[in-house]
């Protein structure tokens, strides 16, 4: 694959701005004064969301999902400055709902300050949930740039016209979802959340730091699968497209002695590659051959910005 700062260069009749949108957005958002930022274990680690809380945040992902918070801008669209863009003031109210999430369970077992840990857990989680998100609307532009390379014609914008805002219908198979890529994209954010190892490197961060048997409620809530059972719950108020990304898991659910109602997910893999076939299929303009784009070589991941 060539240079992709190149692209909208080499290959102008697939980058008309006036046919290429930004996925959740029905306009190319501004993005002056976005700042770089690196994704480096200590960049992570060590951020702090200063900006002030945006109080639409919420309201507006009922109706754009987490583009309302982090969106991402096309090679197509500008060639310079490119990659996902976080805008720091929503990026603070979401935090602030995975705080009241996860404190609404796991506050009674804070016997000792933990607001240090508590910053990097929930920064962390929102973070990876929105980079993991966007990361899907990145791979599937590059894989289209590369088909319209292979065959001289355009892909993507044509794929944006036909399928983004598909009108929403009941969904039975994955090949119902209107707006499948942004249920992939839902979809690959929340099987972190679902992942064991990934869930025990967040919850070791409060280990030394409270008593052992709290430590043992936090590891719980999170490698139990609790917080991903909170988090099914907010994804699903998200629109039609990103809330369908239940349709790729599997739910299980028993009950205990004390009538307690316990939901485990896991993703199913038979309906994912159901659904990455549809979206590939899709994307390439219908034709029954095209490979599944996700089983290509992982490209590096996009530059991200703060705004």
């Amino acid at each position: 694959m060539e240079d992709l700062s190149e692209f909208a260069v080499s290959h102008p009749d697939f980058c008309d701005p006036k046919a290429v949108r930004v996925p959740g957005h029905d306009r190319a958002p501004a993005i002056d004064g976005g700042r770089p930022f690196e994704l480096s274990a200590e960049s992570l680690s060590t951020y702090r969301v200063e900006a002030a809380k945006d109080p639409s945040t919420l309201p507006n992902m009922l109706k754009m999902g987490p583009e309302a918070v982090a969106f991402y801008v096309s090679f197509r669209l500008d060639p310079a400055r490119w990659g996902i863009y976080v805008r720091e003031g929503a990026l603070r109210a979401l935090k602030e709902e995975y705080h009241r999430i996860i404190w609404r369970d796991l506050g009674k077992y804070a016997d000792r300050n933990v607001d240090d840990v508590a910053e990097k857990v929930e920064t962390t989680l929102v973070l990876d949930y929105l980079l993991a998100h966007n990361r899907i609307h990145f791979l599937v532009d590059r894989a289209a740039a590369e088909w319209e390379i292979q065959t001289g014609a355009a892909k993507y914008s044509p794929y944006q016209a036909k399928w983004y805002n598909a009108p929403p219908k009941p969904v039975l198979n994955p090949e119902d979802v209107g707006n499948i890529e942004e249920a992939l994209a839902n979809l690959e954010a929340f099987r972190q959340y679902i992942n064991p190892t990934y869930a025990d490197g967040v919850a070791k961060l409060v280990e030394g730091r409270l008593d052992e048997r709290n430590v043992n409620e936090w590891k719980a809530f999170f490698i139990g699968g609790r917080f991903a059972v909170e988090m099914a719950n907010v994804l699903s108020r998200q629109p039609p497209g990103w809330k369908d990304f239940g349709k790729f898991l599997n739910r299980k659910t028993s009950v205990g002695a004390t009538n307690y109602v316990r939901i485990q997910y896991s993703y199913n893999p038979e309906m994912l590659e159901r659904g990455q076939v549809e979206l590939s299929r899709r994307l390439s303009g219908g034709s029954a051959e095209t490979p599944n784009l996700f089983k290509a070589e992982a490209p590096a991941f996009p530059n991200v910005y703060l705004l």
